[in-house]
């Protein structure tokens, strides 16, 4: 049997590496994930409120720790998948390692993980390997080389030179080419990590062909093959890296006879069972075994076989001859007592070998990184392994130690010098008993066992090196006790699988350090929320995020104290009742008594997990307590006095506002309408000044409450003022005068008069209440010498208007007060408005020469605007409200019409003329009036709707 296998790479991990949700679907589903091997395919649960519990893989250990937490099943977290390892997270919040002495798995080009698979089958014109780690293919027949080795951009090849090859029999992992010589046939066996092939010799007058006493091979590609000083062969890269190993070489027969291999008991009743037969992969439980030489000549490989097994009359035929190359990448190594290689066929072998008396033990590697970590705690641990074979048909002890120096020094399964790892050595971890003969000789063939090397021994041990921050946990397997007796009994001789072999670890980390939360405004605190805080409570609820590296169910204890020691005084606290918490989340309690108004405490919280794994202590809080509301000492008012007549309606006031020196802010309102809280500020008293206009006039109350940092609110102050009402001043031009150049102002109200001037092409002609005046659109107007309306306040303006022309121009405007470049406003017709179908609207502007805003009546009760009609029309600009409005009346007997409105807000004071009959703009008259205009108002205040229709019922 030979058989060439990779060295092991450096390992690489990426620890917490988060994958996409759908580049690990395509992982799972496109190559079928297993959890372990042989289990059925899993696929990756998609983001969903609802996690999939049938489910059992997750991309990291975050992930996986939430999904096990929801569904109470373990799940493996896929960062932390290698080769060799896989990590399950548990339910309860505890992670469980297990470390294979042999490959177990396979990455394949795109991302995606296979079982070690060697089933052949054809696939591009080559037999090859369902999943291993190596690059191997073999002959579909004919005379090219009968196995090729692709490392990187080289490769090995090996060819049968005795003649073209034929089609391959494909029996699971290996190909049998049949009759390459007379009576001789060739196996390929494709192994996890590399190939093995075996020349099977059927009869005595096959092996007396020469050809078949010295078997040669022809090696090709750009590896080499060189000798190494254990008699083995290697196989290197042009860059001298070693790729590949290889044992001794040797040959065996197909004999059955149990006493070869064991015990052999008196019959029982029925036939014998008889043991397995020798296959080309490897020898029977029964076979008789010899080593065989080998020779390298340039290309050639040549072994030479023993003529004397050959010759003897008493070998059972077949006889298998393989060629060296034999080895696996797996990290165990065996080592004998006469210092011998010998092809131990990829198992670990154990006591007094059968077949020349020579002492075995084996050794194994356990890569123990992810439990390199101070807060790491192993709950359980244990080595496993599969019994394949036991001489004695009867329970015989095996011992298990870790060795005292780490790592095994040779390439993987090959063997170390006898004393390089002595046995028994100080650190005996458990013994285990049990037998698995498979000889025949007890009757029947016995199974495969499942041997379990546990107990706090080897756990406190795996704990300690953990601790220590060892990389790598080597244990030796020796039929001697810690006294070293016993080794050489026959009856402990047993050979394990070592592709079944793990290191499996239950671990856990104590939870992380609580990290306190704030108070809860609501319930507990106002404007100190986070340490150092104030709560306006004696039985405050403590709030603290909790987690724990696996998740799972967290129990947190909180205990406030008289000052930041753990030895002050305990004033409260939970530790006979702990909260559970599911990690991450947030841990509460609330403080049952204890605590007194004036005091400050200091509190923190500690999480224990469900393995009793205690944590860190948060850092200490500290926590102040106020149940004493504030005051409010005073309010005053120069414009607006307690219970006094204040300013007129429309001038805006200034409350000045005290309390005492724990006062944090002010709300305040006025007449129970909308609150607005202002930040006090000085010392003592502690003060803020508030503006508020007035929106009606008469009596009115300011209330106002303070709240201090803890949220205590004061009783509520009341300051009842007086707003003076705003006397009835306007400016009014009836437009009665039957010629001349001026119209008179008759307004009243405090105003002086501000008579208008008709200037161009403007007359007096009969109206609607008397006399109006008559624009031709050509150039006439009526204006003031001066501004009539503070623009800056509060004012309405109105008139009877008669349209002659609309469609002469889009805008006409009746109304306006210019600015220096244009109208600050217009009550107008509108061409664009409704459509583009006309309206009335009132319009104004921002600033001087910008964009206006504006107000436009959609004419659905009152109809759209049209020539020859009388229609009353008014504009309201209402400072307090923000909002400019537009009415149409002119029904003599219902005060019923159209409204509109419109927000807008701007302080920006038009100081030129009031225009009749134009307006303004890029400094000169413009959207001319065409048609009559009648009795002209313009109010300093906001008129209500009924104080316009008042007007338009006329």
């Amino acid at each position: 049997m030979a058989s060439f296998v990779l060295s092991p790479p450096a390992r690489k991990r990426s620890r917490r590496s988060r994958w996409s949700a759908a580049a690990l679907a395509v992982a799972l589903l496109g190559a079928g994930f297993d959890v372990v091997a042989g289990a059925p395919d899993v696929a990756l649960a998609a983001s969903t409120p609802d996690p999939d519990c049938s489910v059992t893989v997750a991309p990291d250990e975050a992930a996986a720790a939430e999904l096990a937490a929801e569904c109470g099943v373990p799940v493996e977290a896929l960062s932390e998948r290698t080769e060799y390892e896989q990590v399950l997270v548990d339910p309860a919040g505890t992670q469980t390692l297990t470390v294979a002495a042999v490959p177990q798995r396979v990455r394949r080009d795109n991302g995606s993980w296979a079982d070690v698979d060697p089933t052949l089958s054809v696939v591009g014109g080559s037999v090859r390997p369902a999943a291993t780690l190596a690059d191997v293919r073999f002959s579909t027949g004919g005379s090219g080389p009968m196995a090729t080795w692709q490392v990187g951009d080289d490769s090995f090849t090996l060819s049968w030179p005795l003649g073209a090859l034929p089609a391959p029999r494909l029996v699971g992992a290996t190909a049998v080419y049949d009759a390459v010589l007379p009576g001789v046939n060739l196996h390929v066996t494709a192994l996890r990590e590399g190939f093995s092939h075996a020349v099977e010799i059927l009869t005595p007058a096959a092996a007396a062909n020469p050809q078949v006493r010295s078997l040669r091979y022809v090696m090709g590609g750009t590896v080499r093959v060189e000798p190494d000083a254990d008699g083995g062969l290697r196989l290197v890269e042009p860059d001298g890296e070693v790729v590949a190993t290889t044992h001794a070489a040797s040959m065996w027969d197909s004999s059955l006879d149990p006493t070869n291999a064991g015990d052999v008991q008196p019959a029982r009743d029925g036939p014998r069972e008889e043991a397995e037969p020798a296959t080309g992969a490897e020898p029977g439980i029964t076979s008789r075994r010899t080593d065989v030489g080998v020779e390298i000549d340039d290309t050639d490989l040549t072994v030479l076989v023993d003529e004397t097994m050959l010759d003897d009359p008493e070998v059972t035929w077949p006889v298998f001859v393989d060629p060296p190359f034999n080895g696996l990448r797996s990290k165990w190594a065996y080592a004998n007592n006469a210092n011998k290689n010998w092809d131990v066929g990829n198992r670990a072998w154990v006591g007094r070998n059968s077949y020349d008396n020579v002492l075995y033990r084996s050794f194994f590697d356990f890569n123990i990184s992810t439990l390199r970590h101070a807060e790491t705690t192993v709950l359980s641990a244990k080595v496993t392994m599969v019994l394949d074979h036991s001489w004695s048909c009867d329970p015989t002890a095996v011992h298990l130690y870790r060795t005292n120096t780490d790592g095994i020094t040779v390439s993987s399964g090959a063997r170390m010098n006898w004393s390089t790892r002595p046995l028994p050595s100080s650190h005996w971890l458990d013994s285990w008993s049990g037998n698995a003969n498979e000889a025949g000789g007890c009757g029947t063939i016995q199974p495969d066992a499942t041997a379990v090397f546990e107990g706090n021994t080897l756990k406190n041990d795996v704990q300690a090196r953990a601790r220590a921050s060892a990389t790598t946990y080597t244990v030796g397997l020796c039929a001697c006790n810690s006294s070293g007796e016993y080794e050489s009994s026959q009856n402990r001789w047993k050979k394990f699988f070592t592709n079944k072999t793990y290191l499996v670890v239950t671990y856990d980390r104590k939870p992380n350090a609580p990290v306190a939360l704030a108070f809860s405004a609501t319930t507990d605190c106002y404007k100190a929320c986070t340490s150092p805080a104030v709560v306006r409570t004696t039985t405050p609820t403590l709030r603290a995020n909790v987690s724990d590296p696996y998740n799972g169910n967290l129990r947190t204890t909180f205990e406030v104290r008289t000052s930041a020691s753990a030895s002050a005084t305990l004033v409260a606290g939970n530790a006979s009742a702990p909260t559970t918490t599911a990690a991450p989340g947030t841990a509460s309690w609330r403080v049952p008594s204890g605590l007194a108004n004036g005091s400050t405490y200091y509190w923190r919280a500690q999480s224990k997990d469900e393995n009793n794994l205690t944590g860190s202590w948060s850092g200490w809080q500290t926590l102040g307590v106020d149940t004493t509301p504030p005051v409010v000492s005073s309010v005053s008012s120069a414009q607006y006095p307690l219970r006094e007549w204040g300013a007129v309606f429309g001038t805006s006031g200034t409350f000045a506002l005290a309390g005492g020196s724990d006062v944090a802010d002010f709300t305040w309102s006025v007449n129970s309408g909308s609150a607005t809280t202002v930040a006090a500020s000085g010392t003592n008293p502690k003060t803020a000044s508030v503006t508020h206009n007035p929106t009606k006039d008469m009596v009115s109350t300011l209330s106002v409450v303070a709240k201090d940092i803890a949220g205590n609110t004061s009783q509520t102050y009341l300051h009842q003022f007086w707003v003076s009402p705003v006397p009835n001043k306007y400016a009014r031009w009836k437009l009665d005068e039957a010629s001349g150049s001026t119209a008179a102002d008759s307004g009243s109200g405090g105003s002086a008069p501000s008579p208008a001037t008709l200037s161009g092409q403007v007359s007096f002609v009969p109206g609607y209440l008397g006399n109006a005046a008559s624009f031709t659109g050509t150039g006439g107007e009526i204006t003031t010498s001066g501004p009539v309306l503070d623009t800056t306040k509060s004012f309405t303006v109105m008139a009877w208007v008669r349209a002659s022309d609309l469609a002469a121009h889009d805008h006409q405007v009746a109304l306006s007060q210019d600015g220096t470049q244009a109208s600050r406003f217009q009550l107008m017709y509108n061409k664009d408005a409704n459509g583009g179908a006309g309206g009335w609207c009132f319009a104004m502007r921002a600033a001087d020469g910008g964009n206006s805003t504006t107000a436009c009546a959609d004419g659905a009760a009152w109809g759209l605007p049209a020539d020859g009609s009388w229609v009353h029309v008014a504009g309201v600009y209402d400072t307090v409200a923000g909002k400019i409005r537009v009415y149409v009346m002119g029904d003599p007997l219902d005060c019923g019409g159209e409204t509109a409105e419109t927000a807008f807000s701007a302080d920006w004071s038009a100081t030129g003329a009031f225009a009749i009959g134009r307006g303004l703009s890029s400094g000169a008259a413009a959207n001319r009036w065409r048609g009559e205009i009648d009795d002209v108002y313009a109010f300093q205040r906001t008129l209500s709707a009924r104080e316009i229709c008042l007007q338009a019922i006329q």
